[in-house]
């Protein structure tokens, strides 16, 4: 039996509409699986870069909170060290005004007449005995007195 012309050339023209309708649909579909490739890479590279910054981030704040425990221990030894200081300095301090106040002391006394001396008329006499002598200081003269007292240091 013959197929009319008309039919084999409708029945080709549905063929290539069947066929472009087909590559077209592969085309899509082809389209849609690289798209979702695409995005399924790009999901994947964002993750592993908020996995890289987070690391950075954890390391960098490691990093600075070793940074801050050393320049508190620092801070610290620095507090301890100057409190030290400032005890050994105050203790030192006081043997200071110790010694001076001892001195001062030793000074005092010897300007104060003793046992055997006397403040008779404003001059120190010294008493050996039964014999009294005039007390002469460093430049010959006598050593003026007042009360127990003499102005110039006796010893």
């Amino acid at each position: 039996m013959a197929v009319p012309l008309s039919w084999k050339v409708g029945g080709a023209v549905a063929a290539v509409v069947a066929a472009a309708l087909a590559w077209h649909g592969v085309s899509l579909y082809l389209a849609a699986r690289h798209a979702d490739e695409l995005t399924m890479d790009v999901a994947r590279n964002a993750e592993l870069e908020a996995q890289q910054a987070r690391a950075q981030a954890q390391q960098r704040s490691a990093q600075l909170a070793a940074t801050l425990q050393r320049q508190r221990e620092d801070l610290a030894n620095t507090y301890r060290q100057v409190s030290e200081d400032a005890a050994q300095y105050h203790a030192e301090q006081l043997q200071r005004e110790e010694r001076q106040r001892q001195e001062a002391l030793r000074i005092k006394a010897s300007y104060r007449l003793g046992p055997d001396q006397r403040c008779a008329d404003g001059i120190v006499i010294n008493r050996k005995g039964s014999s009294f002598t005039q007390a002469i200081g460093n430049t010959g003269a006598p050593i003026k007195c007042s009360g127990d007292t003499a102005e110039e240091p006796l010893r």
